[in-house]
């Protein structure tokens, strides 16, 4: 059976969005991710539109694909002293 690109709907959160596209470059079917992550698939499938995932869960999809999720988008705020 030949793989099928999985579409990725515009409302689903970024991070989900960003699985999806890792999914469909790597050609790597939604059950292989359930099977490596331990997260059930049809909850990774409810995530597209449904559901939020939870962080554990999402990293755990994103380690099964090799990749994992870092805190790059909280930093300490900047404060700029005037002389």
């Amino acid at each position: 059976m030949a793989f099928r690109p999985y579409s990725i709907p515009p409302r689903a959160h970024p991070l989900v969005r960003r699985l999806f596209a890792l999914m469909n470059d790597q050609r790597i079917a939604l059950g292989t991710v359930a099977e490596r992550s331990g997260v059930a698939a049809d909850t990774i499938k409810d995530w597209r539109g449904r559901t939020n995932p939870s962080v554990p869960n999402l990293e755990a999809c994103f380690n099964a694909l090799g990749y994992g999720l870092t805190d790059n988008a909280l930093h300490e705020p900047v404060v700029q002293v005037r002389a």
